[in-house]
């Protein structure tokens, strides 16, 4: 495994969540910093004692002490920037999604290929014990052939966000922010269930409701997958439900209440996933997750640069989810 020293690309939130995973990492370190001014990147260096501090993203991609940029920018600038890390050789891993639309995302993949560079998409949640233990019931056949999905990932901004998340330019939308986990769940299900790699649905439709610059606050989505699976997804922005996943089978269900990718499981504790059979009492079974995801998806990229892909999160998992992420924007009538 390789020690990574990295450089991030933003100041945000999740950079910070980010950082305080790298922290806690084991084989990696924080290097650098960038943001637009180099007084709000000095205070972030300072928060979390990072070295070197960059009031423009160029400087921190000329850094020869950075092996692996954290891109963590707005939606709309993910796809330039990951392409410009690559082009400096440096690896990338990228927050979601990783670019607007799937024709972006093969621009980056071409540019981490023609470069030589790790890249991955940052759905941490995939590498959640959680989500490996949903997994493995599926694979095992506990509740039979799988018939149908259910999952909600949505939340009320607020003011603040409201405005960066309804704006078309900067790639808002309940779907591109939240609704990508949805498309990545049950795709991921259906893969579970059919041993097919990178599935895509066969069909794609949804309802939305959109404000007058045609983004969608929040969004309903049905999809037709491998395996003859049914999924029901529900996402937005300023739209508060009961976030949660369902899977129906045909000798039973399972339930996961709190999905891994709730702040309150970004840390190490306890998850549970419900398994109920057709006449039975249900099962309440608890998966430890010993160490925080961010700290885990910094030590998934250490072991796998190599590769210069992740093997849960590889280049055609990416498009696939991004192919699935245009059919539905475009059939709430996305920017209409």
């Amino acid at each position: 495994m390789t020690d990574l020293r990295w450089g991030l690309l933003g100041t945000g939130t999740i950079a910070a969540e980010f950082a305080a995973g790298v922290e806690q990492s084991r084989h990696g370190a924080l290097a650098a910093v960038a943001s637009r001014t180099a007084e709000r990147a000095r205070d972030f260096a300072a928060r979390y004692e990072i070295p070197k501090a960059y009031g423009s993203y160029e400087e921190l991609l000329a850094e020869p002490d950075v092996d692996a940029v954290y891109v963590a920018t707005p939606h709309a600038q993910h796809g330039e920037w990951a392409i410009r890390a690559a082009e400096a050789g440096k690896h990338v891993l990228c927050e979601k999604p990783l670019t607007l639309t799937a024709p972006d995302a093969e621009k980056v993949i071409d540019a981490a290929r023609r470069n030589d560079v790790f890249l991955m998409e940052a759905f941490m949640y995939r590498l959640h014990p959680q989500t490996r233990r949903l997994v493995e019931l599926i694979e095992s056949g506990a509740i039979g052939e799988v018939r149908a999905v259910d999952v909600t990932f949505s939340f009320d901004s607020g003011e603040n966000d409201a405005a960066r998340l309804g704006d078309p330019a900067l790639g808002g939308g309940g779907i591109l922010d939240v609704g990508c986990y949805c498309t990545s769940l049950a795709r991921l299900v259906s893969q579970a269930a059919t041993g097919i790699p990178a599935v895509e649905p066969t069909r794609v439709t949804g309802m939305a409701r959109l404000t007058e610059s045609g983004v969608d606050e929040f969004a309903m989505g049905l999809l037709r997958l491998p395996g003859d699976i049914i999924a029901q997804l529900s996402c937005g922005y300023l739209l508060t439900q009961d976030d949660h996943i369902r899977i129906y089978g045909t000798a039973g269900q399972l339930y996961v209440p709190k999905p891994a990718w709730i702040h309150e499981l970004r840390t190490p504790g306890v998850s549970t996933i419900v398994l109920t059979p057709p006449d039975g009492e249900p099962e309440v079974i608890e998966i430890e997750a010993t160490q925080g995801v961010y700290a885990r998806e910094a030590d998934y990229v250490a072991a796998h640069v190599a590769d210069r892909q992740g093997p849960e999160l590889a280049w055609t998992e990416t498009l696939a989810n991004m192919r699935t992420l245009d059919r539905w924007r475009a059939a709430v009538g996305y920017g209409r």
